[in-house]
C-alpha cells in the first residue's frame, strides 16, 4: 500500500489556496529563472509550511512557446532565460535549479509531444522529439547525480503509445531514476491504466500523473496508490483556474457551479460542502462578492474539495467491491465516464498479472 499525493500547481505566495499546502508543484522557468525568483519561491515554500516540494523542469513551457510561436533554445553555455518571446532552457539549468531550491523530486528536462490525432501524425511527431527525450533524460539524470543526488529524479514518459514507448524503455535501462511522470492528455481511464501496469511490471513503484484534478483521474489514481504502487501524485492548476472562472467546485464530484454575479439561487438551497469557507456564507452571498474576494474564496474551497476528495477516495480504494459501488452511487452525473474507469479498473484489479500484450488488447492499446 503506497500513498497518494495531490501537488499544488500553479501558486504562487500571493496565491496560496490555504495557510499549509501539503504538496506545491514548481517549474524550473517560473520559479527558478533568476535570484529574485529563487527567493520568491522559498518564500513562499516557507509560508505554505509544504511537507512535499517538486521542481518540474519546464517541458509545459517549452510547449507553450513552441505553440506561440516564441523562440527557443537549448543552449547550456547560455542562462535560463524566460520571458514571453524566448526560453533558453537546457539540463544544466534544471540540475542547477535543483542543487539551488532542494525539492523533494525533480523531473529531467522534456520536450513534450504535441496533442494531435493520426496514427502517421503521432509517429512523426514523436520521432522528432525523441532525440531531444534522450538526450536530455541522459544529461539530467547525471548531472542530479552530480550536483542534487538527495533529489529524486522522475523522468516524463513522452510517447503515444506501448510501442514507442519501448524505444524510451530500453534507454531507461542504463539510468539512474527514481520514477516516471505521465502526461494524460489524450489518455482516457484505460489507456492511463495500461501505461501505469506496464510501469509496474517494468518494477517502477514510484509514478506522477501530470494535469489530474478531475473525478475519473482523482478515482483511478487512488486505487493505484493503494493496491500497486509506493508512490504515486498527481498535479493540476484546476482549483485555481476554474476560480477565475468564477466556478465553484461540487464536493461530490467536482462538478462546476457558476457563482457569477448574473446567477440565481435558491436561498433555502443550502451549500453543499462543510469546509471552514463554505460554512458560514451562501451561493447568493458568494456571486455578490467583490471578484477578488470572490476569486480568494473559491480557490480556498476548490483546492479544499479536491484534497478531500482524493483523501476520501483513497480510503474507501481499500476494499474492491465496496468502491466500485461508491463510485457509481457517487458520480451518477457522468454514468458513462465512471462506467468506462470501473471497466478499466476491475480488468486491472483481476489481471493485473497477465502479459502486457494481452492487457494491451484488452484495454484498447493505451493511446495517448
Amino acid at each position: 500500500m503506497g500513498i497518494l499525493v495531490n501537488f499544488c500547481a500553479g501558486v504562487s505566495e500571493d496565491v496560496l489556496p490555504s495557510n499549509r499546502v501539503e504538496a506545491i508543484l514548481a517549474n524550473v522557468p517560473q520559479n527558478a529563472a533568476s535570484e529574485k525568483a529563487i527567493s520568491d519561491t522559498r518564500s513562499m515554500l516557507e509560508s505554505a509550511r509544504v511537507r512535499f516540494f517538486m521542481l518540474d523542469s519546464g517541458g509545459f513551457q517549452l510547449l507553450d512557446r513552441e505553440l506561440k510561436g516564441g523562440t527557443i533554445d537549448c543552449d547550456p553555455s547560455r542562462p535560463l532565460v524566460y520571458n514571453p518571446n524566448e526560453i533558453n532552457l537546457a539540463p544544466c539549468h534544471v540540475a542547477a535549479s535543483g542543487q539551488k531550491l532542494r525539492p523533494d523530486i525533480l523531473t529531467s528536462l522534456d520536450l513534450p509531444v504535441l496533442k494531435i490525432e493520426g496514427q502517421k501524425q503521432q509517429q512523426v511527431e514523436f520521432m522528432k522529439k525523441l532525440g531531444f527525450n534522450l538526450v536530455w533524460m541522459t544529461e539530467t539524470a547525471r548531472l542530479r547525480r552530480q550536483l542534487c543526488p538527495d533529489t529524486e529524479l522522475f523522468i516524463p514518459v513522452q510517447c503515444y503509445d506501448l510501442d514507442q514507448f519501448g524505444y524510451l524503455e530500453r534507454h531507461l535501462s542504463s539510468l539512474e531514476y527514481d520514477g516516471l511522470s505521465l502526461p494524460t492528455r489524450n489518455l482516457d481511464p484505460a489507456g492511463i491504466a495500461l501505461f501505469l501496469l506496464k510501469f509496474y511490471k517494468m518494477g517502477i513503484r514510484k509514478v506522477h500523473l501530470l494535469s489530474v484534478s478531475n473525478f475519473s483521474g482523482i478515482a483511478l489514481a487512488a486505487y493505484f496508490a493503494r493496491h500497486l504502487f509506493d508512490w504515486f501524485s498527481i498535479d493540476a492548476t484546476t482549483w485555481r483556474k476554474v476560480s477565475e472562472y468564477q466556478d465553484y467546485l461540487h464536493p461530490m464530484d467536482l462538478k462546476r457551479i457558476s457563482v457569477s454575479s448574473n446567477e440565481v439561487f435558491d436561498e433555502r438551497r443550502p451549500l453543499p460542502c462543510i469546509c471552514p469557507w463554505c460554512s458560514r456564507t451562501t451561493f447568493t452571498q458568494i456571486k455578490h462578492l467583490p471578484y477578488t474576494d470572490k476569486t480568494e474564496f473559491l480557490r480556498c474551497h476548490n483546492y479544499f474539495v479536491i484534497e478531500s476528495l482524493g483523501r476520501d477516495l483513497y480510503a474507501r480504494s481499500a476494499h474492491f467491491n465496496s468502491y466500485i459501488q461508491h463510485l457509481r452511487e457517487r458520480n451518477q452525473r457522468q454514468a458513462r465516464k465512471v462506467g468506462k474507469l470501473i471497466e478499466a479498473l476491475t480488468i486491472v484489479h483481476h489481471r493485473r498479472d497477465e502479459p502486457i500484450e494481452i492487457l494491451s488488447k484488452v484495454l484498447g492499446g493505451g493511446k495517448l
